[in-house]
């Protein structure tokens, strides 16, 4: 039972090595997979139907956010070789508030692509008003730590 747990570790610490390792294609893979139906919309006039479109948002927003907490995760590149510890200045409140405003946005963007202007416009302020506040109560002087 023990080296099935510790199989299943190896196995989704590989996994993460290999999203970190591939992360632009990743990021960029994502982009296109949502971009390429507005574009056949836009520029031909072909249509995929509204829950098609929905599941490739869903499943490439779901894929780009399991890479970055990979990157947080595994990546070193935000470790100081000497010490191990973090060489960030920004707290996990304030990185998760900017993540979570970041995707705000992109659903924003969505959202007056796809829905209504007004919807995507309530997004976007949404994410606006979230990434402030991340950073108006970071460190208690308005300036972030």
């Amino acid at each position: 039972m023990a080296s099935q747990t510790q199989s299943r570790d190896r196995a989704f610490g590989t996994l993460m090595r290999l999203l970190v390792t591939y992360r632009l294609f990743v990021y960029l893979g994502g982009l296109i997979a949502i971009g390429i139906p507005l574009l056949l919309q836009r520029a031909y006039g072909m249509e995929l139907s509204p829950g098609a479109r929905t599941a490739i948002v869903v499943a490439s927003l779901a894929l780009m956010i399991v890479t970055y907490v990979a990157e947080r995760r595994v990546g070193r590149d935000h470790l100081d070789e000497r010490t191990g510890e973090s060489r960030e200045s920004y707290s996990l409140r304030l990185r998760a508030s900017v993540a979570t405003a970041v995707v705000g946005l992109a659903v924003g963007i969505y959202a007056i692509m796809e829905i209504s202007t007004a919807t995507g416009a309530l997004f976007i302020l949404g994410a606006f008003l979230f990434a402030y506040m991340g950073y108006r109560t970071e460190g208690g002087d308005g300036r972030g730590v």
